[in-house]
């Protein structure tokens, strides 16, 4: 279904409607892709707008569709994508923009129209055309999910996508970028061994995204095959390194971590952990990853004294608010997550109670407390579980002006619901 390279430049797209297109509009999708080789995007849109309407339609709606997921560079409130022409080789840099002060210019490009179109495309009777349209929708929904303009659309995208990607893998006619989105959905909703042939095939087409690798070696951990684990990860972290990406870079050195972890190697392991950490201070991963090996090696007390080192930074210091809040919330959130074990489940717990009543900040008192009621619930603690949560309650209460990170409430009512007068 073509490299990766050769669809920056509609390459395939194009070779497909030299022989199911009529000649003007291959004319179009060729001048088009001329000029995103020299990386003129928005001037490239234009000139297939020209030719919206004519005979050829439904493949400048493919083309136009390929263009804009490939190429946009902000998306606006979900409702539209905005084209820039830039230098040759330059690759947009994409951002999500939800102001309401953004004002939607002249050029464009609306998603609903987008998939309008593609939709009418799909219903033609017109093999090659059906194919190529379901290409471009799975990617204009890949995007149109991440970026929507509300909860409903990103649901339906999502739909749709799955749905996209199901029959083009089952046809053979998954394109690079595709392959890879498949394979996430593969390991998401059944295992690793399910997406690596994806990510194979995603990598043999030339996509660079460097998720692919760290993912491969995910998988390759996953089944105990630590070498080549190792080198995904590396890999992964050189590129990570080199985009100026720290929390990827991070995620790949706590990868590392773990192949050491289970090569036996508390030492190596601890020293990618660490590392982890500093690229990405307070990584959950890799607190919880030095914190087994502190246990093993020293004891619970020294374990559970680590973690409690470690929370400024998992949970910020200073007054918390806005974004901070949401961080620090999240930050425990996936601690706490990744707390699947019993014992490492108690450590977290009793690291967030040491001195808590120390801690001046109401919000991150009551975050503490609250995180804390979570893990009693996991132990099956109950009656300690309902204490915590009360308290954490009226930590919030007290606090002024703060909004809640967490529904409280909610977390009681489940609690009720498992152990009934506990």
């Amino acid at each position: 279904m073509g490299s990766w390279s050769a669809w920056l430049d509609l390459g395939p797209l194009l070779e497909v409607a030299r022989s199911h297109a009529p000649p003007k509009t291959v004319v179009a999708i060729e001048q088009a892709s001329k000029l995103l080789r020299d990386g003129k995007a928005k001037t490239a849109d234009k000139g297939l707008a020209m030719a919206a309407d004519s005979e050829g339609r439904h493949w400048v709606s493919v083309a136009r569709a390929d263009l804009a997921a490939l190429y946009f560079t902000r998306c606006i409130r979900g409702v539209v994508w905005r084209l820039e022409d830039l230098s040759p080789k330059t690759q947009p840099t994409r951002r999500s923009d939800f102001s309401e002060d953004t004002k939607i210019e002249a050029g464009d490009v609306s998603v609903e129209a987008l998939l309008t179109n593609l939709d009418l495309a799909v219903a033609a009777k017109q093999p090659a055309l059906q194919i190529q349209a379901r290409i471009a929708r799975a990617r204009v929904t890949a995007y149109s999910a991440r970026c929507a303009a509300n909860d409903e659309v990103a649901q339906m995208s999502e739909g749709i996508l799955k749905t996209d990607l199901a029959t083009l893998a089952a046809e053979g006619h998954l394109t690079p970028d595709l392959a890879y989105l498949w394979a996430g959905v593969q390991m998401a909703e059944y295992s690793g061994a399910a997406a690596k042939p994806f990510l194979l095939l995603a990598k043999d087409g030339g996509y660079t995204d460097p998720a692919l690798t760290y993912m491969l070696g995910v998988i390759a951990l996953e089944q105990r095959d630590l070498g080549p684990a190792d080198a995904y990860a590396i890999e992964a972290a050189k590129v990570y390194e080199k985009l100026g990406d720290k929390d990827q870079h991070a995620q790949s050195l706590f990868l590392r971590g773990e192949v050491a972890r289970a090569r036996k190697d508390p030492a190596a392991a601890r020293k990618h952990y660490e590392a982890a950490q500093q690229l990405a201070p307070g990584h959950p991963a890799a607190v919880l990853g030095v914190a087994r090996i502190v246990l093993t090696a020293e004891g619970t007390s020294r374990a559970i004294a680590y973690i409690q080192k470690v929370l400024p930074q998992i949970v910020l210091t200073g007054p918390l608010a806005g974004d901070r809040l949401r961080i620090a919330a999240s930050n425990l959130e996936a601690l706490s997550m990744l707390a699947t074990e019993s014992e490492i489940a108690a450590l977290c717990r009793d690291a967030m109670l040491v001195e808590v009543e120390l801690e001046p900040d109401l919000v991150r008192r009551g975050l503490r407390y609250f995180i804390a009621a979570t893990l009693d619930a996991r132990l099956g603690e109950y009656t300690h579980a309902r204490a915590h949560a009360l308290l954490a309650r009226d930590e919030f209460v007290a606090a002024p002006d703060v909004p809640v990170p967490v529904d409280v409430a909610a977390f009681l009512e489940r609690l009720d619901a498992v152990a009934p007068g506990g």
